[in-house]
């Protein structure tokens, strides 16, 4: 073989693995864009979804039931999370459902003014009669308190989701609508006693949520 047909083969062989090497990135980057797409939706912790029955506005339940209860909650409160994904179904199975009380949840934006921007935001959903499931979409993202989690477009995004009338929804949010109920909410549970969350009044008796079962059955007894 001569030299020219020897350097001629070794420049086709080189071709052919530049070819490759260069295939191999391409599919290594497909491959890694693809992850960079769908692991989050894979990796997506969602709250469960709750039967919320007689929902209107921030309330779920028989308007007439004989006991009232009334939420405190901040939606960077970490015990507020955990309230809504472990205990609330529960008090919404056993008592919200069979008529017994009526449920109402009160923004008490006490930890910053995300958790003021979060509790807008979700009064803007309610507006749109989405309330609940905003609500729950707020919980899910909750990551620490103040740390930029509670976004602008944050809100816009999970309102998009929820398919909201996005204008309307975004009008809401920039003209501060909700910011002055949202501040007349914090006024009003430091009148009832609130200095924490979550804290409940049962029939206009305040407890922590430790007691809250042991409220509404008292409560009910003396019906």
């Amino acid at each position: 073989m001569s030299k020219r047909t020897q350097l001629k083969e070794m420049r086709a062989e080189n071709q052919r693995t530049q070819n490759w090497i260069t295939f191999g990135v391409i599919i290594f980057g497909a491959i890694l864009i693809a992850g960079v797409l769908i692991w989050p939706s894979l990796n997506r912790k969602e709250l469960k979804t709750n039967p919320r029955p007689r929902a209107e506005y921030t309330s779920m339940g028989d308007p007439n039931a004989p006991v009232k209860v009334e939420e405190f909650s901040d939606y960077q409160c970490p015990y507020c999370k955990m309230f809504a994904v472990e205990q609330e179904p529960t008090i919404v199975k056993e008592y919200v459902v069979t008529g017994k009380i009526l449920f109402t949840y009160t923004p008490y934006s006490f930890l910053g003014p995300e958790s003021v921007k979060a509790a807008e935001a979700a009064y803007c959903a309610a507006d749109q009669s989405k309330f609940w499931e905003y609500h729950d979409l707020l919980f899910e993202k909750q990551a620490g308190e103040n740390k930029g989690t509670f976004s602008h477009s944050l809100f816009i995004n999970l309102a998009n989701d929820l398919k909201l009338d996005s204008t309307a929804f975004q009008s809401c949010i920039d003209t501060g609508k909700n910011t002055k109920k949202v501040q007349d909410n914090l006024k009003y549970g430091q009148s009832k006693g609130v200095n924490g969350t979550p804290y409940f009044l049962v029939n206009d008796k305040l407890v922590d949520s430790s007691k809250l079962t042991e409220a509404i059955e008292t409560a009910l007894k003396g019906q």
